[in-house]
């Protein structure tokens, strides 16, 4: 598509103009401006899918050796105290068949007690009337209990109470730092942080943020800047071809002759929708660096506003938006906001996150060169959760952030 692209406008489209052909749409000066312009802003293109092509994302295999994996702790063995043991020995034993009554220790020992001291129960005899009844009382439950379909249950509220003071927020509780949790069991590796398996790479890509078709690989820790680059000028280049392409195949369109290369037609129609997929990808991928996030660890984030929104429209009711608003701002105020202090990467700013990804480099931000700052293996935890990766209520964050 990008050869295509290239043909038509440069072949079909600027050299008409550069050879002032009949019905070209406009002058000698204008095609080579127009060529000019896009001759650059396609070979910056193609430079930045080269890098980002050919820049291995990381592996935490070619860092991290190949390991067992790490046994979670063991609970703690009950103290028993040793005079209790001594006692418990001294205590007479019990005879192998016995025929009276149950004791204590048949009760407390592990097996239970011994077969031959079972209380025997003796039958009882039932009526036949009774027996019916039984039956019959037996059928229409069963009957009952299939017609009526499972109901949500109701909370009953007395008349002084708010119903909203019983939704509280619940952060993620699974220790995620913990080396037990980080084990792959495809590398044989614990993982460094961020790092998660691809399954179509087989592997454990450092920083991993998606898998992207279009360059053949994974986007992760090395290569996410260069995918940022290319994105960025695949969106202007689309935007510049499907724009010019647009107009002059418009004017062409209201002239006397009316002939419209459909070719330009292709182009037009394809170079749009690839600006809009391209535009709105910039800048979700723009929104995930400056809040320190990768599009696999924002999910986390989206399903608890989702859960949060649920309850409340559960509880609160659908449209009572202000009341949804303040049961919101009281979250942020006891735990902070999801995106920001919940994220466990979060640099405390939306600029150390875009500077540790894009570098400090001006020019880098749009060019294909340098590289990000971080090496993909350590990255500092955000003080607002424990060492553990759990994150915690503000109350419990150092003084200096609360």
């Amino acid at each position: 598509m990008m050869v295509y692209s290239a043909y038509v406008f440069i072949g079909r489209f600027c050299v008409d103009m550069i050879r002032r052909r009949e019905n070209a749409g406009g002058t000698r000066g204008t095609g080579i401006a127009l060529l000019i312009v896009f001759v650059i802003l396609w070979l910056w293109m193609v430079w930045a899918y080269a890098k980002v092509v050919f820049t291995s994302p990381g592996y935490a295999r070619d860092y991290v050796s190949k390991s067992n994996r790490p046994m979670f702790p063991e609970p703690p063995i009950p103290f028993i105290p040793y005079d209790n043991i001594v006692e418990n020995s001294r205590s007479p034993a019990r005879p192998l068949h016995s025929t009276g009554p149950l004791r204590d220790m048949d009760q407390e020992s592990i097996g239970g007690p011994s077969y031959e001291n079972l209380p025997v129960r003796q039958p009882v005899e039932i009526s036949k009337p009774a027996m019916v009844n039984n039956v019959a009382r037996a059928e229409t439950n069963e009957q009952d209990s299939r017609n009526s379909s499972p109901r949500k249950p109701e909370l009953v509220y007395t008349r002084h109470e708010n119903p909203a003071d019983y939704l509280h927020r619940r952060p993620l509780m699974t220790p995620i730092l913990r080396p037990e949790y980080r084990y792959c069991e495809v590398d044989r590796i614990v993982k460094p942080y961020r790092t998660h398996h691809c399954r179509s790479c087989g592997t454990c890509i450092l920083k991993y943020d998606h898998h992207c078709p279009w360059i053949g690989q994974c986007v992760g820790a090395r290569n996410q800047k260069f995918f940022m680059n290319f994105i960025q000028i695949t969106s202007f280049l689309t935007t510049y071809t499907c724009v010019t392409l647009l107009v002059f195949v418009v004017l062409r369109a209201t002239s006397a002759d009316g002939h419209i290369d459909p070719q330009k037609i292709v182009i037009v129609a394809f170079a749009g929708l690839f600006a809009v997929f391209t535009t709105l990808m910039q800048f979700t991928h723009v929104r995930l660096i400056w809040s320190g996030q990768t599009t696999v660890e924002s999910m986390q984030g989206h399903r608890m506003k989702h859960r949060e929104k649920q309850a409340m429209n559960d509880v609160i009711g659908y449209w009572a938006i202000l009341a949804k608003r303040r049961k919101t701002r009281s979250y942020d105020e006891e735990w902070g906001r999801i995106g920001r202090e919940g994220n466990i990467w979060w640099l405390g700013s939306g600029k150390k996150g875009w500077v540790d990804v894009m570098g400090h480099n001006v020019w880098g931000w749009f060019l294909p060169i340098g590289k990000s700052l971080n090496d993909g293996l350590t990255y500092p935890v955000n003080p607002r959760f424990d060492t553990q990766g759990i994150w915690r209520k503000r109350a419990e964050w150092p003084r200096e952030l609360r």
